[in-house]
C-alpha cells in the first residue's frame, strides 16, 4: 500500500466510494493511487496542467502497477474531464481563489460532479463564500495537522436550497464549528493570533484603522476569542 502524509490521507478519507474520481492538480498522483489501491474508487484520473507532475504521476502509476485503473491527463482545471465522467473530484493544495477559478471556468463539467473534496492552502473563507453562492452545500469538513501546520478539508455537494453562512462560519467552517474536532482548540487559537498580527500591522496607519476591513477583523477577533473562552 502507498504511504502518504496526514494531509493527503485526510483528503482521501473524505472521497466517497465511487466508480471514477479525478484529482485536479495531482502533483505525484498519490491521492488517486491511494484510492485505487484501497478499492475506494475503481477508476482514477490524475490530471495536471504541467508535464512534470504528470510524469511523476505516471511513475506512481507504474510503481504500483495501476495500468488499468489510473489514467494520466495533462490539462488545466476540469478541462481534462468530460461531463458526467467523474462522480468525485479532489482539488487539493491550491489557494482558495484558485480553486474558485477552476470551478467557475468549467461550470458545465462541475455541475455533473456529485462530490468535490477541496483542500485550500489559504482563503478558506473566500472559498466557502463562493461555494454557497454557486449552489454548493458544505456537507462535511475536517482538520488535520502535518509538519506543524493545520489544514482544512471541505467536502461539498450540489444543493437546490442555498446554504447560508454567517461571517464566523465562513471563517471557521460550519461543520468544524459544529463538530469541534480534536484540533479545534489549536485551530481557533491560531486564528486569534493571526487576527492579532494583522491588526497590529494595520494599527501603524490611521487610515487603515478607520477602514471597514479593520473593523470587520476586530469584530471577528472578538467572536473567535469568545469561542476560545467558551472552549476552555
Amino acid at each position: 500500500m502507498i504511504h502518504i502524509g496526514e494531509r493527503l490521507k485526510t483528503v482521501a478519507s473524505m472521497v466517497p466510494l465511487c466508480q471514477t474520481m479525478a484529482d485536479i492538480g495531482t502533483d505525484h498522483g498519490y491521492v488517486p493511487a491511494y484510492l485505487a489501491l484501497s478499492g475506494q474508487c475503481r477508476h482514477v484520473i490524475a490530471s495536471d496542467i504541467a508535464e512534470g507532475p504528470c510524469r511523476a504521476a505516471a511513475e506512481t502509476r507504474d510503481r504500483y502497477s495501476l495500468f488499468g485503473q489510473m489514467e494520466i491527463r495533462t490539462a488545466p482545471g476540469l478541462k481534462g474531464l468530460s461531463a458526467g465522467e467523474a462522480e468525485a473530484v479532489v482539488i487539493a493544495g491550491m489557494g482558495g481563489a484558485t480553486i474558485v477559478s477552476i470551478l467557475e471556468e468549467d461550470p458545465e463539467i462541475a455541475a455533473t460532479v456529485e462530490t468535490f473534496v477541496l483542500q485550500p492552502m489559504n482563503a478558506a473563507n473566500l472559498l466557502r463564500r463562493c461555494l454557497v453562492q454557486h449552489g454548493y452545500r458544505i456537507a462535511d469538513e475536517a482538520l488535520c495537522k502535518e509538519n506543524g501546520h493545520i489544514y482544512v478539508i471541505i467536502k461539498v455537494i450540489h444543493t437546490e436550497k442555498k446554504q447560508k453562512l454567517s461571517a464566523i462560519e465562513e471563517e471557521l467552517g460550519p461543520c468544524i464549528m459544529e463538530k469541534k474536532p480534536a484540533l479545534w482548540q489549536e485551530f481557533i487559537q491560531e486564528k486569534s493570533e493571526h487576527y492579532r498580527r494583522l491588526l497590529r500591522q494595520m494599527e501603524v496607519s490611521s487610515a487603515a484603522m478607520n477602514s471597514d476591513k479593520y473593523k470587520d477583523m476586530k469584530n471577528m477577533l472578538v467572536k473567535v476569542d469568545a469561542l476560545i473562552n467558551k472552549s476552555i
